[in-house]
């Protein structure tokens, strides 16, 4: 059925069709490109703020052992 359609426009329009059809082809490449780079762009803004993210988290958590650490050697002071 599609196939009888696009020969009843090749018929009427000639190479016009062919024209249209390489166009919507050019025009999906494009458009298909363009949404590839966005995504591209979106992951890579989203594994910067992770990787800031877990740095940070890294940074309070060596915080958390230090003081830690002091508060057991705080403990055991007074003990000698």
């Amino acid at each position: 059925m599609a196939q009888e359609f696009e020969g009843l426009l090749k018929d009427i329009f000639g190479d016009s069709i062919s024209k249209v059809t390489n166009f919507q082809q050019e025009q999906l490449g494009r458009l298909t490109a363009k949404l590839q780079e966005v995504a591209r762009d979106a992951v890579k803004d989203e594994l910067t703020k992770m990787h800031t993210d877990l740095a940070d988290l890294r940074a309070r958590v060596a915080r958390l052992e230090q003081e830690r650490a002091q508060a057991a050697a705080d403990s055991l002071e007074p003990s000698f």
